[in-house]
Order: C-alpha cells, then structure tokens, then sequence
C-alpha cells in the first residue's frame, strides 16, 4: 500500500469530474488548497454490488 489523498476538484455543482487519488500526504498550498505539482495521480474507479449497494474503490496505474 502507498500513502496518498483522495482530491475533489470540483467548485459547487458546475462542473463533473472524476475523483482522482494523488500519491503523497496532503500539504496546504497557498494558491491551490493542496500541493499536487510533480506527484503521480490517476483517477478513481468505483464499483457497487447491485445486490447490496457496497462500494469498491481503486486507482489503477
């Protein structure tokens, strides 16, 4: 297992993106919230039991 965050990029509900993880510990950063600059990211996939409602997550890269 690798440490990293899980980022949100969206501003409100204007905009839909996919949820991406980034590898790393979360850092402020003055001007983005978050420093992500320079770190591998991929975006996250979900996946839900139609019997039971669970839900799975991965990044795969």
């Amino acid at each position: 297992m690798e440490e990293g965050f899980v980022a949100d990029f969206t501003h409100g509900r204007e905009q839909l993106t996919t949820t991406t993880w980034i590898e790393g510990s979360a850092e402020p950063s003055i001007w983005k919230g978050l420093k992500t600059r320079g770190r591998s990211s991929f975006p996250v996939e979900t996946y839900r039991c139609t019997s039971c409602g669970y839900l799975e997550s991965y990044a795969k890269g």
